[in-house]
């Protein structure tokens, strides 16, 4: 990157519509950046453009963990129905087939063992920080096989664009 000329660019986001989306959208759209950024994210790991060190990885997939989070929160929104504020996957996912219980609304991706938990690397906390909540190292060794991890995430992504397609022609979002 040429930092150099980094004050010529000008490169703003703006969220001009943010507030006329829908809520649904929202979740959605934040969904896909998560994915999007996880999937770039291990990419520069494999091609070595970016450090491919655990704790890299940890952030990786941490994103991901989150994108199904907030994919899953999407769908409840778009049905009509409160959004839950915790962040137990699991949870999620069985509110998520309950609304849409229709083969049309079925994973291709492994989406039992995304949001699955495990004593030694609870979801939504192990990728995010580097000690248990007490405060203790966590127990146990692990790893990141990253090819593995970046050929999970592709059908994730095809999922979310099809899946979010059926749910909103399921349940049309008119308010704000």
């Amino acid at each position: 990157m040429d930092l150099e000329h980094l004050e010529e660019w000008r490169l703003p986001r703006f969220s001009w519509d943010y507030e006329r989306l829908p809520e649904p959208a929202h979740w959605f759209l934040m969904a896909r950046a998560y994915l999007d950024c996880s999937h770039h994210l291990l990419g520069e790991m494999i091609q070595e453009r970016l450090s491919s060190s655990f704790h890299h990885a940890k952030v990786a997939v941490a994103a991901f963990e989150h994108a199904i989070e907030l994919f899953l929160k999407g769908a409840i929104a778009q049905a009509h129905e409160p959004v839950p504020p915790h962040h137990r996957a699991a949870d999620l996912l069985k509110e998520y087939r309950r609304l849409y219980a229709d083969k049309e609304f079925t994973f291709t991706g492994k989406i039992d063992e995304a949001v699955s938990e495990t004593p030694s690397a609870p979801r939504n906390q192990y990728g995010r920080y580097p000690t248990d909540p007490k405060g203790r190292p966590w127990e146990g060794y692990t790893h990141i096989e990253l090819s593995s991890w970046y050929r999970e995430l592709g059908p994730f992504k095809e999922d979310f664009e099809r899946l979010e397609a059926a749910i909103k022609a399921k349940h049309p979002h008119s308010r704000p």
